[in-house]
C-alpha cells in the first residue's frame, strides 16, 4: 500500500494511485519521491484542494515554487516536471533517474 492510499482513506481526500504506481491527485501526478517531498510543506488535504482549485499545471508550479522557498535543508532537493513513460507530465524530484521534460508548457 503506498502512503497516498493511506492519506487518501485516513483524510478522505481523493488521492490514487496509477497504473504505473505514481500518485494522482485530482490529474497531477506525482512520483513515490516527489509526493514524500511534497509532504514536507503540504498535507494531503491542501494538496488535493490546491490540485482541484488551481488545476493540474498551476498546482505543479505553486508546489515547485512552494518547496523551493520552505525547503532549506541542504540537500538540493527539489521537484521538477518530467515525463511520464506514455508522454504525461509528472512532478518529479530532480534526483530521480528520468530526465525532467525540460521548459514549456504543461499540456494534458
Amino acid at each position: 500500500m503506498k502512503i497516498w492510499e493511506v492519506h487518501a482513506s485516513l483524510a478522505r481526500v481523493p488521492i490514487r494511485t496509477t497504473a504505473d504506481g505514481d500518485a494522482d491527485v485530482g490529474g497531477l501526478l506525482l512520483s513515490e519521491k516527489a509526493y514524500l517531498l511534497a509532504m514536507r510543506v503540504v498535507r494531503p488535504q491542501e494538496l488535493a484542494a490546491m490540485g482541484e482549485e488551481l488545476g493540474p499545471a498551476a498546482a505543479a508550479e505553486r508546489l515547485t515554487t512552494l518547496l523551493a522557498a520552505q525547503v532549506a535543508d541542504g540537500t538540493g532537493r527539489a521537484l521538477v516536471l518530467g515525463r511520464t513513460r506514455l508522454g504525461e507530465p509528472i512532478l518529479r524530484r530532480n534526483d530521480e533517474a528520468e530526465a525532467p521534460a525540460g521548459t514549456g508548457r504543461w499540456s494534458p
